[in-house]
């Protein structure tokens, strides 16, 4: 994948993630435009979970104290609330792999 390809695949995950964050409804967003980047929406739901778990991967450190990974949970599911929606919706939501599943959005 070139760098193009890269940027522009990153450009409409931010888009993505604005648009959940503004439409709670658990609804996936979806441009034909994007087919290119993704295929097709499916694609799209595998890049968001593949997001979705390089981010937690990247903040929750195992090194750090059990309080403060749950802060960190609570602090992701709180700010990414929009995209959890649309990946609970499909039945993709959960912390990766070996953490376990992620409590209701409500308790987060």
């Amino acid at each position: 994948m070139t760098w193009h390809e890269t940027h522009e695949r990153l450009r409409i995950l931010r888009e993505v993630e604005a648009t959940a964050a503004a439409d709670m409804s658990g609804r996936l967003p979806w441009r034909e435009s994007w087919s290119g980047s993704f295929g097709d929406r499916a694609g799209l739901l595998v890049a968001l979970r593949e997001r979705w778990d390089r981010m937690c991967d990247v903040q929750l450190d195992e090194l750090t104290s059990p309080e403060r990974v749950r802060e960190t949970e609570r602090r992701l599911r709180r700010t990414h609330a929009g995209v959890l929606r649309i990946l609970e919706s499909h039945g993709l939501v959960g912390l990766p792999e070996g953490r376990g599943p992620a409590p209701p959005l409500e308790a987060a």
